[in-house]
This record gives structure tokens, C-alpha cells and sequence, in this order.
């Protein structure tokens, strides 16, 4: 997923400094933080221009939380958010993942640099040879060659089995690599999966269990799990997924197979003692290569589940996550020590930008629209434009060539029947053409892209039904009138 942050602006504090005749070279640029009221008043308008039933917010400054809150509420039965229920936080999940694999290479257990096959021997790709060269650094850093494709292919599964990270190892075999290991950035939830069976392989325990000795637990995450609650008690907000706008309430529980990569769920509350504990470097959890890893000079990277940036001169640590039905952000101020973070209970086709919207606005950081992207406005109305087009061409197109059935064709058979079979050719690729390659073109097949965007998938599938049975038909009547032609031809001769 493309993230963006925009450059801040100086020119006030400029203005100011020059004024106050203060020594501009000893001066450095403090983003002005909004106040508590006017992050709510922000959050709240956010919400109700773009539907999205709840959300939770924390502002962190100096290693200390300074403004944290539930909005709306959780679902149907119109509980309401707070600090303490618990999101989905999709892929927010890799920054807890590649923190366990550091603290294992700190003990001892292993070395980032060491090959993938040396931990997990039946490790490869289509190209063994190829993908004997990956290394562990690589997996966490997305740059092993595998592709977003197939880290996505198991986004439907609902298989829960203890092997399940093993399973998702093994499903690699007839992955293509898209780059040679080490070069190119190919953000993909595969690299993460593996790493979950590496880390299941060397603790021997499940995935669940290691993250709550290593990390919740040490750092009293107590409203924090990974995909199944322990207890009854938590509060979980309830997903909400887009239909046309409009937000459902929705269920989603992904594989087992995903645990690494967007299995966490956990509440803001216990989101702003993770992101204290990492960015204050907090002994219990955090070994010294991540340290070493935030105080790097980025420009624009990923490393060990975070994405670096560099704006005006301050370092920003990030990262993002989308599941269906949830939304989530955090991000840090290397350079002022302030951090933010943002869930939500909505997902979908026009869910908008409310999340980076809200934690850009109470870092100081320029704005951002944060209303639903034209790509995929364009996408809905045009697909629905499409198949209402497609409907009543289709329509009148065939009443055409049913009137035309009686008459006989003027010129050779197989020319005619060429130009026939042409439009109905046509309509088979359009088909293809949605099923496959628009999907793969964003990085998912037609079943993930149908789980993330159900209204926007629903449009594919009856453009596709429509072209098809088009196709159909103009080819029944293509047969049809060969055979009344075949019929008639020896009765002229006569």
C-alpha cells in the first residue's frame, strides 16, 4: 500500500523567528499541535461526512499519552467506543512480528542475515535456486521478490489448523519471484507469513502464544490478542464494510495463515503503550538493532515492519493497515517525539482517508484530503455506468439480431460469420479481462479484491455475467443463422 506524507511548511516559523530578531540558524522548526478539542471536533466531522460508525484516537508526547478517546460506536447495538475496545489492526500486526525475530537474533536464536532455508529447509519458489538466496532480513524488509500477488491468494481461507503457517510456506512453491532477493521493494504478506513459521519453528509454540510472552504481556497489553479473544470480557468493535457508501456491519476472521501479517487485534489504550515502549526504546521488548533502525537518516524506506520518511529535516515512522471491515495508523515524530495513532470500524470502496487525515492533523504534519480516493470513486461509478451500458446495448443488440434471423446473408458464409463471431470474441475478453488481469493490476485476485470492495466486486460480476451471456446469445444466433442460410442455399441454387 502507497503511503504519502507532504512537506511542512516553514515559512511562519521563519517569519516569526526573523521578527523576534532570534538567531534563525540556532532555531529548529516545532510543528504546531492542534488542541484536544480541536482533534475531536476533527475526528467527529470526519466521521459523519464519511459514514464510518466508530473510531479510537491517542496522542502521545514525550513518552507520555496526552490525549487519548473512543468515538462513536462499536456496532448494531450502538455500544460506544472507548480507549479500551479493541480494532483489528491489520497490518500494523508486522512491526510486532519483526520485533519478535530481532529479539531472537539478539538471543542468539538466529541471524537476520542467515538464508531462510537454514530455518525452514523446504523454503522455495518456482525457482529453488532463486529463492535459496532469501534471507531473513529480506522477508522482514519486503525486498525477497515475492510478489503482493501472493502474499493475497489466501485472503478467503478460513482454515485455522496449527500447521497453518506451514501451509502458507509450502503454497510458495509455484510463487514466481519478481526480483532478484535483496533488490526490489514488493510489499507482500508472504514474506510475513514465513516469518511466522520461523518463529513458530524456533519457540515451538504457536504464533499467538509467543507474541503475548514476548510483548503483550511484558508490557501489559491487556485488551491486545492475536484474531480469537481469550476472554469474554473484551469489548470488540464490530467491522463495518461499504456497500455504495454505505456502511454494513461485517464479520471477517482471516486464516490462521495471516497471523503475522494483520492478525493482531488490540485497543487503543494498549496501541499507545506499544508505540511508547518501542519509540522510548523500553528495554522489556525492544532489542538494540531496532533502536539502531529508528535513528537511521531515511529518506524513504521500509524496514522491520515500519515505514520511514523524512519531511523537512524530521524523521516520521509509520505504518498502516486495512482489513475488511477495519481501518488503522500509527506514526511517530522521531525528530519531536510525538506520536498518534487511529482505528476504525470501517473499510471499503469510498472509506476515504480519515485515519491519515487525523493523525497528520494532530502531529502538526500538513493536511491531507480525506475524502475516498478518485481512483476508486472513478472505479464504482464507472462500473456501475458500465454495466447499465452494457445492459441496454446488450438488449437492444440482440433484438436487432433477432429480427435479423429470417433474412438470408447476401455474401460468403464464412465472411459473414467471421464479423458475427468478432463482437462476441470481444465480449469473452472484457470478461476475461475483469476476472483477471483489473484485479492482479492492484495486486490481489478477483476473490480478494471481492472481500476487500464487495460493492465495487458485485459491479465485476454482473459486467461479466452480462458479457457472457451477450456472448452466448449472439453465438446461438450465429449457429442459428448459419444453419437457416446452410438450408436455404440449395433451394436458390435450384
Amino acid at each position: 500500500m502507497v503511503r504519502h506524507l507532504y512537506p511542512l511548511s516553514i515559512v511562519f516559523a521563519f517569519l516569526t523567528v526573523l521578527l523576534c530578531g532570534a538567531n534563525i540558524s540556532a532555531k529548529e522548526e516545532t510543528p504546531h499541535l492542534p488542541s484536544l478539542g480541536e482533534i475531536d471536533a476533527f475526528i467527529l466531522s470526519g466521521m459523519k461526512r464519511l459514514k464510518i460508525p466508530g473510531s479510537a484516537f491517542a496522542r502521545i508526547e514525550d513518552g507520555e499519552v496526552t490525549h487519548i478517546r473512543g468515538y462513536g460506536n462499536a456496532g448494531t447495538k450502538r455500544t460506544p467506543i472507548t480507549p479500551k475496545t479493541v480494532f483489528q489492526i491489520a497490518s500494523l500486526t508486522k512491526s510486532f512480528t519483526s520485533l519478535v525475530i530481532l529479539q531472537m537474533e539478539q538471543e542468539g536464536k538466529l541471524s537476520i542475515d542467515d538464508p531462510v532455508i537454514r530455518y525452514i529447509p523446504y523454503f522455495r519458489t518456482q525457482d529453488a535456486k532463486l529463492s535459496a538466496n532469501i534471507t531473513i532480513r529480506h522477508l522482514m524488509n519486503h525486498r525477497s521478490g515475492l510478489s503482493t500477488l501472493d502474499g493475497n491468494r489466501y485472503q478467503r481461507s478460513q482454515y485455522r489448523g496449527s500447521d497453518a503457517t506451514q501451509r502458507a510456506v509450502r503454497k510458495l512453491r509455484t510463487a514466481q519471484l519478481q526480483s532478484q532477493p535483496g533488490t526490489d521493494f514488493h510489499y507482500s504478506n508472504a514474506n510475513y507469513a514465513t516469518l511466522a513459521h520461523i518463529i513458530e519453528t524456533i519457540d515451538k509454540m504457536p504464533f499467538e502464544s509467543i507474541l503475548q510472552k514476548r510483548i503483550f504481556g511484558k508490557i501489559g497489553m491487556d485488551n491486545t490478542y492475536v484474531q480469537i479473544a481469550g476472554s469474554t470480557d473484551i469489548k470488540e468493535a464490530k467491522g463495518h464494510i461499504q456497500w455504495f457508501g454505505f456502511p454494513v456491519e461485517y464479520h471477517f476472521l482471516a486464516s490462521r495463515m495471516m497471523v503475522a501479517s494483520g492478525g493482531i487485534t488490540a485497543s487503543a489504550e494498549d496501541l499507545a503503550k506499544y508505540l511508547i515502549a518501542v519509540s522510548d526504546k523500553d528495554p522489556r521488548i525492544v532489542p538494540p538493532a531496532l533502536t539502531a533502525s529508528w535513528q537511521k537518516d531515511h529518506l524513504r524506506a521500509y524496514e522491520f515492519g515500519w515505514e520511514h520518511d523524512t519531511v523537512n529535516g524530521q524523521h516520521i515512522i509509520f505504518h498502516d493497515g486495512a482489513n475488511p471491515g477495519f481501518r488503522s495508523l500509527m506514526m511517530y515524530n522521531q525528530t519531536t517525539r510525538k506520536g498518534a495513532l487511529f482505528l476504525m470500524n470501517m473499510s471499503g470502496t469510498l472509506e476515504g482517508n480519515l485515519h491519515y487525515g487525523s493523525v497528520r492533523y494532530a502531529l502538526g504534519l500538513p493536511g491531507t484530503d480525506i475524502s475516498p480516493q478518485p481512483i476508486f470513486e472513478s472505479m464504482l461509478w464507472g462500473s456501475t455506468a458500465l454495466l447499465i451500458i452494457l445492459i441496454i446495448a446488450g438488449f437492444l443488440s440482440l433484438m436487432r439480431l433477432r429480427k435479423m434471423m429470417s433474412r438470408p446473408w447476401d455474401s460468403a458464409i464464412w465472411v459473414k460469420g467471421i464479423i458475427f463471431a468478432i463482437p462476441s470474441l470481444c465480449l469473452i475478453s472484457y470478461a476475461i479481462t475483469l476476472w483477471y488481469y483489473v484485479p492482479r493490476s492492484f495486486g490481489v485476485d478477483f476473490s480478494a479484491a471481492s472481500l476487500f470492495y464487495p460493492d465495487l466486486g458485485l459491479l465485476l460480476i454482473l459486467q461479466i455475467a452480462v458479457a457472457l451471456i451477450w456472448a452466448i446469445l449472439r453465438s446461438i444466433f450465429l449457429i442459428k443463422r448459419v444453419r437457416l442460410h446452410m438450408a436455404m442455399t440449395p433451394a436458390s441454387a435450384g
